[in-house]
């Protein structure tokens, strides 16, 4: 999977976990991996999605709590590429 394209709801997500609003496990309001969203919108449940940035190398988990999903490098080259406008 490390030649998954970086489509724009991909980058949306890497953009979520870029500004820390990508959360592991359980929240009051879903059970699994969730995108905190903003302006009074429902959190989005997105477990397949960031597990398949996981899988291509570009989110990663940290070891110590709170568990938000992070950047790797791959992933932060791929986001600055996109906002690069490099393919």
């Amino acid at each position: 999977m490390a030649d998954l394209y970086p489509t724009k709801t991909r980058l949306a997500l890497l953009t979520a976990v870029d500004d820390g609003a990508v959360v592991e496990g359980i929240t009051e309001d879903t059970d699994g991996d969730t995108w905190l969203t903003e302006d009074g919108h429902q959190p989005l449940k997105v477990t397949a999605r960031i597990h398949e940035l996981e899988r291509a190398g570009w989110v990663e988990l940290p070891d110590d709590p709170p568990v938000f999903w992070r950047l790797t490098e791959a992933g932060w080259a791929v986001l600055l590429a996109a906002r690069a406008g490099t393919p």
